[in-house]
């Protein structure tokens, strides 16, 4: 028996290995962000334009990967978890992936500047580069953006919508009306709101330490949770009142998995269960989609 043992010890550490690099390379949130962009052309039902997939993979894997070496970030040794430790162990591979990552985004923008003018990029820019650099005045000092109290969460779900519908939209060149728009728009920032409080659940403690005021700590865990399934049970709603086709189911049973993973969040969950089943709740509501559309 033991000479199995070390094979299958080696086999589980190998996977732990590609897991990890998956994760907290940025490179499975970026997927999830590609997905959800896959989406909004099944969803829209307009042919997919895969630059527009592919910039929206590597701007957020050059956003995710830079924030994570933030000077700041990389200063915070009181709360090493698991997941910040592997950053810290790996920070010039972390270094390499946000450069390459940065050049295959403007490669992209080339040839899509046309059809996209820059502006249209400046708001998403400007929070997503100040979410974690001290820029607002208080009279404490400078905080960055994700520290005024209970804002972070509508910054990454204004830009995770933003980016995942309207780009695509604009690209396209899609004749559909604001009010549809606004409709979709809501709908994903709904979902990614709901999912983006799991992650201040996670963070609740780290967050009263450093003084970040977030739904969860300022009125607890369960209001955070209640919240969340609020949230996700307007999603519903408004997906029963607006899709009529077969990604009306796909987009309900994505919400109810969705709670089931809200329902079982807690602080002491191990970075996986967010990492993997919270951000994967967006791959999933992809292909649930595809798979009821197809």
């Amino acid at each position: 028996m033991r000479r199995f043992a070390a094979p299958a010890r080696n086999q589980v550490a190998a996977l732990k290995k590609l897991t990890d690099f998956l994760f907290y390379s940025s490179i499975f949130i970026s997927l999830c962000g590609l997905a959800l962009t896959a989406e909004t052309y099944l969803v829209a039902r307009i042919p997919l334009d895969a630059r527009v997939g592919l910039l929206i993979f590597f701007a957020t894997l050059f956003l995710y990967n830079l924030d994570s070496l933030l000077p700041y970030k990389t200063g915070q040794h009181l709360f090493l978890s698991e997941r910040k430790k592997w950053i810290f162990g790996h920070r010039k591979l972390l270094l390499g992936v946000a450069v390459f990552s940065g050049m295959v985004v403007l490669a992209l923008y080339t040839q899509l500047y046309r059809q996209v003018p820059f502006w249209f990029f400046i708001p998403f820019f400007i929070i997503s580069v100040f979410y974690s650099l001290p820029v607002l005045p208080t009279t404490k000092g400078f905080i960055p953006l994700r520290d005024v109290p209970l804002l972070k969460v509508f910054l990454v779900a204004l830009v995770w919508s933003g980016l995942t519908v309207l780009l695509p939209l604009l690209v396209s060149g899609a004749e559909i009306g604001a009010e549809e728009i606004y409709r979709f728009l809501l709908r994903r920032f709904l979902f990614i709101f709901a999912l983006t409080l799991l992650f201040d659940i996670r963070d609740v403690q780290k967050d009263k330490r450093t003084g970040t005021v977030t739904f969860p700590g300022k009125f607890g865990v369960p209001f955070a949770k209640i919240l969340s399934l609020s949230a996700l049970a307007f999603f519903i709603v408004l997906t029963l009142f607006q899709e009529t086709g077969h990604e009306r189911i796909a987009l309900v049973l994505s919400a109810v998995f969705a709670a089931i993973v809200v329902a079982f969040s807690e602080e002491h969950r191990p970075d996986y269960y967010y990492a993997g089943l919270a951000d994967g709740m967006m791959l999933l509501q992809f292909l649930l989609v595809w798979i009821f559309m197809v």
